[in-house]
């Protein structure tokens, strides 16, 4: 065999193996990349690897899409400490109701993650939740007006259907609060997202993800 003809096969090889698949602001993405974060995904949302079809392919994708263009924006500002990688993986390991080590290492191999790649998907994971809750929070005010008229038209008149006796505005006041400030920031974070990725160079190079 030719070193020409050796090359070639390599090179085909490699592109069938590691497919550019789109380019996200000079940042490549490539099949495996997709294929971690399916995996990942699926062992998150405990999904079996042969129920995943196009709608996760999907998903995923956007997901990655959404990550390069905010890691552009992060620049390093939203560090994800080894505790706060350790509880998050501890959550995941909760859900799967696996206390042995020796089984949970095998639920690993078994949608193709090994730990160092599991710490490395959720550290991302954190970092860039952390960063658009910076980003975002300040945006956000629920006033107390806003919490009275989700009292008196959504929680009171909930409550009382079920036959019970709602408490004061005053009891629920944080809790009404808390759940108004996450709706605004998912509100807010989905339009600033918008807005970012039509300031991004969204190049997609597979048909499959468009």
């Amino acid at each position: 065999m030719s070193l020409v003809l050796a090359l070639l096969l390599t090179t085909a090889h490699a592109e069938v193996v590691d497919r550019i698949i789109a380019v996200v602001n000079g940042h490549l993405v490539t099949w495996s990349d997709l294929d971690e974060q399916m995996r990942f995904e699926a062992l998150e949302n405990r999904r079996a690897l042969k129920d995943l079809g196009e709608a996760e392919r999907r998903s995923a994708f956007e997901h990655l899409v959404q990550n390069r263009m905010l890691r552009d924006q992060m620049q390093g500002t939203a560090p994800a400490t080894d505790s706060e990688i350790d509880a998050r993986i501890g959550e995941l390991r909760a859900a799967w109701l696996v206390a042995d080590d020796a089984k949970w290492s095998a639920t690993l191999t078994g949608y193709g993650l090994s730990m160092a790649e599991l710490r490395w998907l959720v550290q991302e994971q954190l970092e860039i939740l952390k960063f658009m809750e910076f980003r975002v929070r300040p945006l956000v005010r629920v006033s107390r007006a806003e919490v009275e008229d989700y009292y008196a038209q959504v929680l009171a008149p909930q409550v009382k259907a079920q036959g019970q006796t709602p408490e004061t505005v005053g009891a629920v006041e944080s809790k009404i609060r808390e759940l108004l400030t996450e709706q605004k920031m998912n509100q807010e974070m989905e339009k600033w997202l918008d807005t970012l990725r039509t300031q991004s160079r969204v190049q997609v190079l597979w048909d499959a993800v468009r």
